[in-house]
């Protein structure tokens, strides 16, 4: 241990400043000054695409309505259909005067829908095949 006793100790750090050359300054300034643009506007760009997601959730949402919207008009419709063919067999309704044309005794829509079932399930009995349920 005695041999480190001899190395000498010392107790103060020695600090020299030197003035750095202009063009490496101007190039370091230049050079930080673009980090931070980049930096500033890679902030801007997460804000605007947050933005846009929201955005984008908006309109799925307001799509989702409009779409149940629609087939609830639709499903309305069909039902007004359906009662309009019962009473007027094969109708075509004119919409500007209000006007129905339709024949008179003709089967409804309903019916030659269960007249078409019932005709293939005796095609397939008679081909031997097992008749299908179709509703």
């Amino acid at each position: 241990m005695a041999e480190l006793d001899k190395i000498p100790v010392k107790n103060s750090i020695q600090v020299e400043t030197v003035k750095l050359d202009d063009d490496i300054l101007d190039s370091i300034k230049k050079l930080n000054e673009r980090s931070n643009i980049i930096i500033a506007n890679c902030g801007n760009l997460y804000l605007r695409r947050k933005e846009l997601i929201d955005e984008m959730d908006r309109v799925e949402n307001s799509l989702k309505l409009a779409e149940d919207e629609f087939k609830s008009t639709q499903t309305r419709l069909n039902e007004i259909g359906e009662n309009v063919d019962e009473k007027y067999p094969q109708a075509r309704i004119n919409i500007q005067d209000g006007t129905v044309t339709y024949q008179p005794g003709a089967p409804t829509r309903k019916q030659q829908l269960a007249q078409q079932q019932s005709q293939m399930q005796e095609l397939q009995v008679s081909e031997g095949e097992a008749p299908s349920i179709v509703n």
